[in-house]
């Protein structure tokens, strides 16, 4: 059996990261607003900073001067990134870019990014010599310059993303959270028929192969009849509120208006049916009452 080195697990992690689709300026929305932040904070990095002492490139050249030295630097910038991000990405009908990919694809708007800089320099800078020696030099200070606005303003997106998912993830979970607030009544085959709050079933009712499920819905009463049996309905209903207290009923304790106490048992009503009478059988009492032993609840009770 092949033994696996370390060396062997960071090739495995590293080339896994660098195939991870990178999805970032995938749409144009967000490629508009990654140039807009390459533009501005270029030139506002080498205004304030002014690398590479670039301002002794241009003799007697003012503040006024050098902004609009920056300004044309950085609109070039914008220019070549509208191309790149845009037409080019069209022409060469590119879907997406892997991270790997998009490192590649990074050099190449560099490499077009510093042919726009000579052009910019030849016309400010009394037209120097355009060398392969230049443009390499030029080269050189394009890519230190870009590489600070260009991983800022990627970060900027990737955090506004991240930011957005893990709010629609709060907003599935809350979604989901409300959703198993509720009960999923389902039939034999585990399809769910009827989705109800708590508050507005009152109780199922056995009828042979079928039960009969009474409800509250817009303030009236609804049945729904479901091929399913009690025993399946407790089973997948996880509401403690739920209790059989018939061969063939279950009811919602929380909506029982009132107990009576007779010689044969316990019979339950319900406000929104007034004349329904459901009893508790004697093999059930037991259960019924202890739970009111266990719980807080106060269920009017009226002996007969």
């Amino acid at each position: 059996m092949a033994r696996t080195t370390p060396l062997s697990v960071n090739y495995t992690v590293l080339k896994s990261a660098l195939d991870r689709p990178f999805l970032i300026l995938n749409s144009a929305i967000n490629k508009l607003i990654f140039i807009a932040l390459v533009t501005v904070i270029s030139l506002l990095f080498m205004y304030t900073f002014v690398p590479f002492n670039i301002n002794s490139w241009y003799q007697n050249a003012s503040k006024f001067d050098l902004f609009k030295i920056f300004s044309t630097f950085s609109l070039a910038g914008t220019l070549t990134l509208l191309f790149t991000q845009f037409g080019l990405w069209k022409l060469l009908h590119i879907k997406h870019l892997s991270y790997g990919q998009y490192f590649f694809w990074f050099l190449g708007e560099i490499v077009l990014l510093t042919f726009a800089i000579m052009g910019c320099d030849w016309v400010l800078n009394n037209h120097p010599d355009l060398s392969v020696s230049n443009y390499l030099d030029t080269f050189n200070y394009t890519i230190l310059i870009a590489i600070p606005p260009y991983v800022i303003s990627l970060l900027i997106l990737f955090g506004v993303q991240q930011n957005k998912l893990a709010y629609n993830l709060s907003l599935v979970a809350t979604e989901h959270k409300a959703l198993s607030d509720n009960l999923l009544i389902e039939d034999e085959n585990g399809k769910i028929i009827l989705t109800l709050h708590p508050n507005n079933v009152l109780f199922f009712k056995s009828e042979d192969n079928y039960v009969d499920v009474h409800y509250l819905l817009g303030g009236e009463v609804k049945t729904e009849l479901i091929r399913t049996t009690l025993k399946k309905i407790e089973s997948t209903c996880s509401y403690s509120g739920l209790i059989r207290v018939h061969r063939s009923y279950t009811i919602n304790i929380k909506t029982v208006s009132s107990s009576k106490k007779t010689h044969k048992g316990y019979v339950l009503q319900f406000d929104p049916l007034p004349d329904l009478q459901i009893p508790v059988s004697a093999s059930h009492q037991k259960q019924f009452e202890q739970y009111f032993n266990n719980t807080t609840s106060t269920l009017p009770s009226t002996p007969l």
